[in-house]
């Protein structure tokens, strides 16, 4: 049999031989392949069994079950257990509140303590961490987060090991849920005299909403007005650090690297952006961050999703040991990397036209409700654009009004020329046509689609008509006949 296939008769029988305990919505156990008590199965698929020593195993084990009968009903009981809805108590909403407010209260308003020991912080100035991370003036967080939401912690603390978990915690990295309440807490210390072992972690998270099926686990700075690169990297400290070279960098960034799965969530929902905008990958240069960025390269090919990756120059360091070793070289290195990163966006044409296409054919089809399909409808595109024919997007009659003629519209986007213009025939029969913009490029035209509406195509704007002279009658593509228009 195959190493990484293990044979058990049930999935109690594989839980007790890898000495699995309970850990919300999963079991901590042994990994059959090295084992080392550091890997984890989900109950929701008893079928894996994932090892987190990602740099030295990272093996993941398919188990096979000889008693169906049985296995069956086990799993969904384990199932049920793992995923059944919990709801905070009242106790637990109040803390929340509370906490919540206080950590919004230090990051936003008062951007951390002002302290020395928070001026800095491996590397990174408090002006560029202050948004994303507190920094505590003493080391009794962690000890005091127990003592002050004993309901909210009560999965926390509650042995004198899993206490001393909590000491010396004076780093704190807040992950807020979309209703901007404290949804996980990631615990560091700065303190030079803590030795870090496996029950002493280098970072503690402590999920606060215990209740979810999923605890947010990335944080992004991403905005709509900007459209330079995106840095996507596995950890917060990564991304700040390069944010104290390039203040204008926009990231996006989880809390390790196996823990990636909602940031990639977040990507696949929001295409669009990061199509446009592009990726810059620099995940950590080990064998565990190389091995995960392996896979965001195929997911951003299958998604159309332009990348590039940064450059490490030693296997051993990371973004943040090259800031504190370095903080000129990295500055170099990023301001090249984005450089020649944007050059290269800016002459993909062929990339942008086939979005302008892809998204062209996706508002033609949701505005007129077409049953054909997107791939179908751009196909007809592309041969009217091979043609050299604008393609018509939206029609519309007005009716006479006061001292408005009547008029019919006419929308065409221009790939050619790269042109949206308006044909307005007047109630006399009088042509004009309106150029409404003229795109610097592909990229501008596909970005600018995303933003398209009906009523705003087909808005009039009778004082143009009046200052332009009348022209010949334009044939255009409509893809269908005009009564899908309205």
């Amino acid at each position: 049999m195959n190493k990484n296939v293990q044979e058990y008769t049930d999935p109690d029988a594989m839980l007790t031989e890898l000495n699995a305990r309970s850990h919300g919505k999963y079991f901590l156990c042994t990994c059959p392949q090295c084992q080392q008590h550091e890997a984890y199965i989900y109950k929701n698929n008893l079928n894996l069994i994932f090892c987190n020593r990602q740099n030295e195993c990272g093996e993941t084990t398919r188990v096979h079950y000889t008693e169906k009968n049985s296995t069956e009903a086990l799993k969904e009981n384990y199932r049920k257990k793992g995923t059944s809805k919990k709801w905070l108590t009242r106790q637990e909403k109040e803390e929340l509140n509370v906490l919540t407010a206080n950590m919004r209260y230090f990051t936003d308003e008062l951007g951390s303590f002002d302290s020395d020991k928070g001026k800095n912080y491996r590397g990174i100035s408090r002006g560029v961490y202050q948004n994303h991370l507190l920094i505590t003036p003493d080391d009794r967080f962690g000890t005091r987060l127990l003592e002050a939401f004993p309901n909210l912690m009560r999965r926390y603390g509650r042995t004198e090991d899993s206490q001393k978990r909590f000491e010396h915690r004076d780093v704190v990295i807040p992950f807020y849920d979309e209703r901007g309440q404290v949804d996980r807490l990631l615990l560091r210390s700065t303190s030079p005299d803590v030795t870090y072992t496996k029950e002493y972690p280098k970072e503690l998270h402590c999920v606060v909403q215990s209740q979810k099926v999923q605890a947010k686990n990335f944080q992004h700075t991403l905005t709509l007005h900007e459209d330079t690169p995106i840095l996507l990297t596995e950890s917060i400290l990564n991304a700040l650090s390069v944010k104290e070279v390039d203040h204008d960098i926009e990231f996006i960034a989880a809390t390790g690297v196996n823990h990636t799965r909602q940031m990639k969530d977040y990507v696949a929902n929001h295409p669009e952006m990061f199509q446009d905008r592009g990726v810059i990958l620099a995940f950590d240069p080990d064998h565990a961050g190389q091995k995960e960025q392996e896979k965001w390269k195929e997911f951003f090919q299958a998604s159309k999703i332009p990348y590039s990756e940064f450059p490490y120059s030693d296997s051993n360091k990371d973004l943040n040991d090259l800031l504190r070793e370095d903080r000129d070289s990295l500055q170099g290195t990023w301001k090249h990397v984005t450089k020649e990163f944007q050059k290269e966006l800016d002459q993909n044409h062929e990339h942008y036209r086939e979005l302008a296409k892809e998204r062209l054919a996706q508002f033609i089809k949701e505005e007129y409700k077409w049953d054909m399909s997107s791939q179908s409808i751009q196909q007809e595109i592309e041969k009217e654009i091979q043609q050299g024919h604008p393609i018509g997007i939206a029609h519309t009659q007005f009716e006479k009004e006061d001292d408005t003629p009547a008029c019919d519209v006419q929308v065409y986007v221009d790939f050619n020329q790269l042109e949206l213009k308006q044909e307005i025939t007047t109630d006399d029969q009088q042509i004009h046509q309106i150029l409404e913009k003229n795109y610097d490029n592909t990229r501008t035209l596909s970005q600018d689609i995303l933003n398209y509406n009906f009523q705003d195509l087909t808005e009039v704007n009778h004082q143009k008509i009046a200052k332009q002279a009348m022209l010949p009658k334009q044939n255009y593509f409509t893809l269908r006949d005009s009564n899908v228009y309205r």
